[in-house]
């Protein structure tokens, strides 16, 4: 348990350290959904979308093969949860960098912005990967709390790379048979 705490907090660390903020604006921008089919429930305000289904909001970007979208309707309090084989989540940061992940469940709380994976989760931050049972992040605090699975024994991986080793300088005097 001491091991998930710290990998977590440490992840936490070099996720925070980095001066990268999700776009600036994509929690204001509208979320427009496509699949191949869909089913609407206006009575309950649920809908259902199939295959190939797709979000995006601003840069954010969630694919999956199944969703139901509860609160359809309310501005900017909807629930959305995925499934696939995986299902896939992506953002842009202000730098140009991303962030993505991939797991059988995602839930989307667009009022809390909050992102919640589950199952088989894996977090790409840069080049430093995390990966666990369950996965939450929040959007606007840019917080990654990450879970094992204490019934399988399986704790949270967090990898993270190397420095980069600096580039050999060019000897910029002149060879003895070259003129000066």
């Amino acid at each position: 348990m001491k091991l998930l705490r710290l990998s977590a907090l440490l992840l936490v660390g070099v996720l925070t350290q980095t001066n990268v903020h999700a776009l600036t604006d994509d929690l204001t921008k509208k979320a427009e959904i496509s699949a191949d089919n869909q089913n609407i429930d206006i009575g309950r305000n649920i809908a259902i979308y199939k295959g190939n289904v797709r979000i995006t909001q601003g840069s954010i970007n969630i694919s999956a093969d199944y969703l139901e979208v509860y609160n359809h309707g309310r501005r900017g309090e909807e629930v959305m949860v995925f499934s696939g084989k995986p299902a896939s989540f992506s953002q842009t940061m202000d730098d140009g960098a991303k962030i993505s992940a991939q797991a059988k469940d995602i839930r989307f709380e667009r009022a809390k912005n909050l992102i919640k994976m589950s199952k088989s989760v894996s977090v790409k931050w840069g080049e430093n990967t995390v990966s666990g049972d369950a996965i939450n992040y929040d959007i606007e605090k840019r917080i990654l709390n990450a879970d094992g699975n204490p019934k399988n024994d399986e704790q949270v991986t967090t990898v993270l790379q190397p420095k980069e080793e600096p580039q050999p300088k060019e000897d910029k005097q002149p060879k003895k048979d070259e003129k000066e």
